[in-house]
């Protein structure tokens, strides 16, 4: 059941490293760095399923979230056609959290709101969701 992937930005490295070497080059140290800590925090996208949630964390683990599998409702693969890569809303349609590609996981919350989660194993990750579900209520009804 467990479940652990790192999908590695490359689309991310290819347009970051020039730019950060390009603002080295002409002397502008803090476009430089400023480049370079975001290269780093979204170089990666590691995606967990644990026994009570579904972790998601960028790069080093600055940035992360957790899904509670209790407050789940649903999850399936999908395809996303936004064309930029990080955090952020996706036309009202819910929080997208990608480094490369455009496919994803859908997570469809109790409370209504929807997240994405980019992946390059749709398939793997939504079998691991439902699965870690299933156990998690399992383990629930033996404690009733």
């Amino acid at each position: 059941m467990p479940y652990r992937h790192t999908q590695v930005g490359y689309v991310i490295i290819f347009l970051m490293l020039p730019a950060a070497i390009a603002a080295f080059v002409f002397k502008n140290m803090s476009l430089s760095w400023i480049v370079s800590i975001a290269g780093v925090l979204f170089l990666t996208l590691t995606v967990s399923v644990e026994i009570d949630c579904v972790r998601i964390w960028f790069g080093p683990g600055f940035i992360q979230k957790r899904f509670f599998l209790n407050e789940i409702e649903s999850c399936q693969g999908s395809k996303s056609r936004c064309y930029s890569w990080g955090i952020h809303g996706w036309l009202g349609k819910g929080w997208l959290f990608n480094v490369s590609g455009f496919r994803s996981v859908e997570l469809k919350m109790l409370s209504g709101k929807k997240y994405f989660i980019g992946t390059d194993q749709p398939e793997a990750l939504e079998k691991a969701i439902l699965s870690a579900k299933h156990a998690n209520l399992l383990r629930t009804l033996k404690t009733e």
